[in-house]
């Protein structure tokens, strides 16, 4: 399984028109036999962080690169892109992959709000960064973006225990964290 998002940095007072556009691309990929996906919007937190993240679970690369192939032949979804690039500063699609076996996509629940947490690390850290986090679902990235975190995991907006984050601590490792508001459960 591989876990595709969209980072959108919005540009200065754009956030909100990024989120619409989002979930109109959203509505696009609907009508076209795809997968919504998810789509969050930041209320606090995580300041290097993107305004709006939109991300799906597909089985493998090959079903995302039919994702893609769809998407990019459809008219009406191009011209949603060509508008989005106007209303961002920064776009990052990075791929991640679960850190467990034991990960499952988190479904769609009736959760309004969660915290996201960024764990930021170099590669040789890795395995000590996933050990802090134990069982918590979190995805491990992969490939396709500069400057994003190594891990990500999503909690409830009760966030990640005290604990876990004392031993987050102890690992060579920035954790950001950001609270975030379901727009679109996909």
């Amino acid at each position: 399984m591989i876990v595709s998002y969209n980072f959108y940095y919005a540009r200065p007072d754009n956030a909100a028109i990024v989120l619409r556009q989002r979930i109109l691309a959203s509505d696009v990929r609907a009508q076209l036999g795809l997968p919504r996906g998810r789509t969050i919007s930041k209320l606090e937190g995580g300041d290097d962080w993107p305004d709006v993240i939109w991300w799906l679970d597909f089985a493998n690369m090959a079903a995302q690169d039919v994702d893609m192939k769809a998407r990019a032949e459809s008219l009406e979804f191009e011209a949603i892109r060509h508008g989005m690039r106007q209303l961002y500063r920064r776009f990052e699609r990075p791929l991640y992959a679960p850190c467990s076996k034991h990960y499952s996509p988190p479904g769609n629940d009736t959760q309004q709000s969660m915290a996201l947490y960024g764990v930021y690390c170099d590669a040789s850290d890795r395995a000590a960064a996933g050990a802090a986090l134990g069982r918590v679902q979190a995805v491990e990235f992969i490939s396709g973006a500069t400057n994003v975190p190594r891990m990500l995991c999503e909690t409830g907006s009760a966030g990640l225990p005290q604990a876990m984050l004392e031993s987050l601590r102890l690992v060579p490792a920035r954790v950001e964290w950001s609270t975030w508001q379901t727009e679109d459960r996909g």
